[in-house]
């Protein structure tokens, strides 16, 4: 009597849109000399367009493995699926090209200017002159800086944030679909790390990239990742989720004690001032305007102070009728300036930080041209938080709810 082996089923045909741009599947790097393996078979999958987070104490495998995406470090087993290419052998360079590397000290070469910085690769893979910089005044231009002014600068004539938006200049040049971002907004001050972040998310919903960003910063994972991988040591995966799911339901006790402290703070990191609804009532004038008519204006309101607004409907000054009346002719520096401003895709974290410190108590909302958009005040950040502490609560009854009806 003969038997056959049954056939084995065909692959399902998966639609480019479904299949993920990135699969690592049982990826491990061991270092000679060491006992235990440095990553040690992650397997997770990254879809396109999302933003997927590695965060975890120093030390846990984080940047290797993403170094290991991109074959900065050789892959001791394992594979890499890029766009569902396994790419694991093959030419490094090659794959390099096709991934954008942002790292914390941002990488420039101190002995080129920003245009040939921005230029490396699409130079490299063999754009001409003219293309290449068409793009990188266009980039100059997406990340907010003049090309005129900055295209024929050394880094060293640069800020440090100026010199990390560069970097992510860099990184986009030649249009890769995948960016690996190292710590990259680590090593500025807290002020200017807020608004690269909140930049480069700004930026994120219109280009649309593929990206892992690694971050010992749990905030920062929360407020930038689609999803997050939070890792144990040889970037064994604790908990891959949503960062909702994470602050409400973490894993085990090794998540929760990562989180730390304050998860209710921390989910305004969860909201954007896009999805709030904004202050629109308050009096607004222009600088150009006859200050008695303003300050007829703002008595008519139920506001104290006016936020009054230059030709473009950019804020300049807070008001109050007592300004108005001692300012003659001149409002340029009447009140006290306006401070607090904040985009749409910032965070309620952004926006009560920023109320914190302002001089009018409230945060101010502009758009992407520093147009007046509205304003954010402590009433609408505890209206979120009600809302969020309501869900949270619906979260866990529901939870409670399937544990007692399961047998047992």
């Amino acid at each position: 009597m003969t038997t056959t082996e049954p056939t084995p089923a065909a692959p399902q045909q998966t639609r480019d849109d479904d299949r993920p741009m990135i699969e690592l599947v049982e990826l491990t790097k061991r270092f000679p000399g060491q006992k235990n393996a440095a990553v040690d078979r992650l397997s997770l999958s990254v879809r396109r367009g999302e933003i997927v987070v590695f965060v975890g104490p120093s030390g846990c495998g984080k940047t290797t493995s993403m170094e290991l995406i991109n074959r900065l470090i050789e892959p001791t087993s394992g594979h890499i699926i890029l766009d569902g290419e396994d790419v694991t052998k093959g030419n490094p360079d090659e794959l390099r090209r096709r991934i954008g590397y942002v790292i914390q000290e941002t990488g420039l070469l101190p002995h080129r200017t920003i245009a040939q910085n921005i230029a490396t690769v699409p130079r490299l893979i063999g754009w001409d002159k003219a293309k290449a910089n068409a793009r990188v005044d266009e980039l100059l231009g997406m990340i907010g800086m003049d090309p005129d002014l900055y295209r024929s600068r050394y880094p060293k004539e640069l800020s440090g944030g100026q010199r990390q938006r560069v970097g992510v200049a860099r990184a986009m040049a030649a249009d890769p679909p995948v960016m690996l971002m190292d710590e990259p907004f680590g090593a500025i001050d807290p002020i200017t790390r807020e608004r690269l972040q909140n930049e480069f998310l700004r930026l994120q919903q219109e280009i649309q990239k593929t990206i892992i960003f690694v971050t010992h910063d749990i905030d920062e994972a929360i407020k930038m990742g689609d999803r997050i991988a939070v890792l144990r040591d040889q970037s064994h995966i604790a908990q891959f989720d949503t960062p909702e799911k994470i602050l409400s339901d973490p894993a085990d006790d090794y998540v929760a004690d990562f989180i730390g402290a304050g998860a209710s703070l921390k989910r305004l990191n969860l909201s954007r001032i896009r999805d709030v609804e904004m202050t629109t009532d308050t009096p607004t004038g222009l600088l150009s305007e006859d200050p008695a008519a303003l300050r007829r204006r703002l008595m008519d309101s139920d506001w104290s102070a006016m936020l009054l607004l230059d030709e473009n409907r950019r804020p300049q000054r807070w008001v109050t009728s007592s300004d108005l009346s001692r300012a003659g002719s001149g409002l340029g520096r009447a009140g006290l300036q306006a401070h607090a401003v904040v985009e749409p895709h910032a965070t309620l974290a952004d926006a009560l930080n920023e109320l914190i410190t302002s001089n009018g108590g409230v945060a101010i909302v502009v758009d992407t041209r520093g147009a007046y958009q509205g304003i954010v005040d402590l009433e609408t950040i505890m209206t979120a938080v009600r809302a969020m502490r309501e869900q949270h609560s619906a979260f866990y009854l529901a939870q409670k709810t399937h544990h007692d009806e399961v047998p047992q």
